[in-house]
């Protein structure tokens, strides 16, 4: 009988413990600062959250606008439109300047889907080569 009730008991445990393991933390988008900044030749974008970084966004020259080099968003920042937030972000700061921003040579399926919804959303377009803001 004792044995039972210890399964049981590891059993809600395990199952409590990946329950929170997956909950995303719902984010107060009006707290998110970003940073912009120029390192190693890369135009880098550091969204910041109550003082924690939530990744980062690295564009390389690419023409006269500018292209992904590399993203990184924080696996618990994800699910939640932040990143196709960021790209929106960046998109409105460079035409500012008068620059667009070019998708990279390989991306991955979030990446994909990132574009393809803001395709949709009418910021972006598809080229031969990926994708460019509009």
């Amino acid at each position: 009988m004792q044995v039972f009730i210890i399964k049981v008991i590891m059993k809600d445990f395990i199952k409590n413990k990946l329950r929170e393991s997956l909950e995303v933390e719902k984010i107060d988008t009006s707290k998110i600062r970003i940073k912009s900044q120029f390192t190693n030749g890369l135009l880098v974008f550091l969204p910041v959250y109550e003082g924690n970084r939530m990744g980062s966004f690295r564009l390389e020259p690419f023409n006269d606008d500018y292209k992904i080099f590399g993203t990184v968003l924080y696996d618990k920042y994800k699910g939640q439109g932040l990143g196709k937030g960021m790209y929106k972000y960046i998109i409105r700061q460079l035409k500012k300047e008068g620059k667009k921003l070019y998708s990279d040579d390989n991306q991955s399926s979030e990446a994909v889907n990132v574009w393809n919804s803001l395709v949709k959303d009418g910021v972006a377009t598809t080229t031969d080569n990926g994708y460019v803001s509009i």
